[in-house]
């Protein structure tokens, strides 16, 4: 029986406008009433959640930070954390900071960037929705290793984006990559459109959903999760049902008990329809009135 069905934000619940499509909005919100728990699961911080994801009906808790921090939705108060420790992150920040990359700190639910970097958001090779995104929910800084060294708070996690060269490549990857491989203690995963994403070892979108389980009762046999990008992949595996969208990463198709139709197309409803047929059942007639 499925108690918790967790779901992946950009390229999976959300559309390419970044919405959530209609029906997705009222299959997922009957689910709820039905008590079962519907848990947002995103590499974004919690200061980076869309309204329009707060506000669907039934929604308690918003994993963040590729489950480096879970939330309360309502309250802001984080009910776990497996940050990196900020003695051994300045370090590696401060190798990644003379580089032409975006390498953005995510920390107590917010996420800090270096002023001198704003510029290179204009420069990604990216939606305008996204560019938006990112422009909205960073706070400048004038130096981020400076401002976290006196703040002196763990960190969650850090994206880091880059730009293009002229050839397509990313600009600085190789470099970004072996500086992060000098910290075995970090892992990096891809979170899509690009990027790359580093929190600690043990720190992972399945950790999240597993220790929240844990606090409502829930069994990973009991969790239908989604996703599409390499920082899902934890998920897929964790939960007790990992459904890959059809426009994932091969890495998440690799994962999952079963791949669905696109983010486009309903993929979520699609795949719920399959495999929970008494929550969509009038669906039709809920399509109808659509």
């Amino acid at each position: 029986m499925i108690k918790m069905i967790a779901f992946d934000l950009d390229g999976t619940v959300l559309d390419d406008k970044k919405r959530i499509p209609p029906l997705t909005k009222k299959i997922l919100e009957k689910a709820a009433r039905q008590g079962i728990e519907i848990v947002p699961a995103t590499g974004r911080p919690f200061c980076g959640i869309f309204e329009e994801v707060k506000s669907l009906e039934g929604v308690r808790y918003i994993l963040t930070t590729n489950g480096a921090g879970v939330y309360e939705k309502d309250t802001g108060r984080c009910i776990y954390e497996n940050s990196m420790p900020l003695r051994r992150f300045l370090p590696m920040m401060k190798k990644l900071e003379p580089l032409t990359v975006m390498a953005d700190a995510f920390v107590k639910g917010e996420c800090y960037m270096s002023i001198k970097n704003r510029r290179l958001i204009e420069e990604m090779n990216a939606s305008e929705e996204v560019k938006a995104y990112i422009r909205e929910s960073r706070t400048c800084v004038e130096k981020l290793t400076e401002y976290l060294a006196e703040r002196g708070d763990d960190v969650q996690k850090i994206t880091i984006n880059f730009v293009e060269n002229p050839d397509g490549t990313r600009r600085d990857y190789e470099k970004v990559i072996a500086i992060i491989e000098e910290f075995p203690e970090f892992i990096m995963v891809s979170g899509g459109m690009g990027n790359v994403e580093v929190t600690a070892r043990s720190a992972s979108k399945g950790d999240g959903i597993v220790k929240l389980g844990e606090k409502l009762g829930i069994v990973p046999e009991e969790i239908l999760a989604f996703g599409d990008s390499g920082n899902d992949v934890a998920m897929l595996q964790a939960a007790g049902t990992g459904v890959a969208m059809e426009n994932a990463e091969p890495e998440a198709k690799e994962a999952a008990d079963f791949v669905t139709r696109k983010n486009t197309e309903e993929g979520i409803v699609y795949a719920l329809e399959q495999l929970m047929p008494e929550l969509t059942d009038g669906i039709e007639e809920m399509r109808d009135k659509l």
